[in-house]
């Protein structure tokens, strides 16, 4: 039985973070009247900085198709780079998720390139980085003591939009920004929306709150039945 509870705390300990409490969110529909904009700076949660500027985009317009309004990183001409307006707080075993929607241009045939990042102000323990541009969680960098940290892809021009993630486990307290941006500057640039970021302490998820609780019923049982076994012994003599 012991060995059973020790396996049990190991599985707890082991626990993959589940989605955190969500603290920021922006689809961009609500942005200059739900218009298109080139060279768009007056965006509600988003300092536009960088090389550029970036565009709002209606679905729609430009021969671009989008749920509301988008953004087109690269601009007019660009590159573009939107930085959070707000910082967002984190304690120490904090799980961070950043997520977004990002599409190809839908119109010049080629690639773009984007990035994506956090910038903490200081230098802090960020544990566990890791991105998912694919549907699946990869850890890139197990550790690391570092004031920002960026992940840059590329992305096909007939790419459609599809969820996309950074994310990490604090090693400490801190706080957070964080960037997009584009590294190209034609006119035509990859296209955001749908941005969530999600901070929260790591809960089990569905399928191992199972197992647990499944597992604490053995120990219970085990115990019950130790406790018939003992008290069915005769009394010495």
């Amino acid at each position: 039985m012991r060995k059973l509870l020790a396996a049990l705390t190991l599985s707890a300990a082991t626990i993959a973070p589940a989605h955190a409490g969500v603290v920021f969110s922006d689809n961009f529909d609500g942005e200059n009247g739900g218009n298109s904009a080139l060279n768009y700076t007056g965006y509600a949660n988003f300092n536009s900085t960088g090389g550029g500027a970036t565009d709002v985009v209606k679905d729609g317009d430009f021969g671009i198709a989008c749920s509301g309004s988008c953004v087109d990183l690269d601009g007019s001409p660009g590159p573009g780079e939107l930085t959070s307006i707000n910082s967002f707080a984190f304690n120490a075993g904090d799980f961070v998720r950043l997520s977004f929607d990002m599409g190809g241009s839908q119109r010049r045939s080629g690639s773009d390139g984007f990035f994506v990042g956090f910038d903490y102000g200081s230098s802090i323990m960020v544990d566990d980085y890791g991105i998912n541009f694919s549907g699946t969680d990869q850890i890139v960098i197990p550790s690391t003591n570092t004031s920002n940290i960026t992940t840059s892809s590329g992305i096909a021009f007939d790419a459609p939009f599809f969820t996309r993630s950074i994310f990490f486990t604090a090693g400490e307290a801190g706080s957070l920004n964080f960037r997009f941006g584009s590294n190209s500057a034609d006119n035509v640039g990859p296209l955001l929306d749908n941005v969530v970021l999600e901070i929260g302490s790591p809960v089990p998820e569905p399928a191992t709150w199972a197992m647990m609780i499944f597992g604490f019923g053995l120990v219970g049982g085990a115990m019950r039945r130790n406790r018939k076994a003992t008290a069915a012994k005769p009394a010495l003599a």
